[in-house]
């Protein structure tokens, strides 16, 4: 998704599409968990994702501020968003068999 630059504002480039080509929760929650598998920071974190009335929820544990910002920012990527309640814990995540943790 690319953004959309003007001397007013800067947002994604489907804030204009008409209301009824916007996916709904189901199809935004479907896309997001597909990015979220693909994307190398945050494919093995156990990220859940909640979509109602188009406001994404991400919550579970990630093991950096770089994975917790790739999550984010893949949900901000979603068409069709209006917000998203970031609830990542920095805490552990599984990565190459092991388990990382911050005290």
């Amino acid at each position: 998704m690319a953004w959309i630059t003007t001397p007013e504002r800067t947002t994604y480039d489907w804030h204009d599409v008409p209301t009824d080509e916007v996916p709904n929760d189901r199809e935004m929650k479907a896309a997001l968990v597909s990015r979220l598998k693909e994307n190398i920071f945050t494919q093995d974190c156990d990220i859940r994702v909640d979509v109602s009335d188009r406001v994404i929820v991400l919550d579970g544990d990630v093991d950096s501020p770089v994975v917790e910002q790739a999550a984010n920012d893949d949900a901000w990527d979603v068409p069709g968003v209006v917000a998203v309640e970031n609830r990542l814990n920095i805490a552990a995540c599984s990565l190459g068999g092991a388990q990382w943790a911050l005290d």
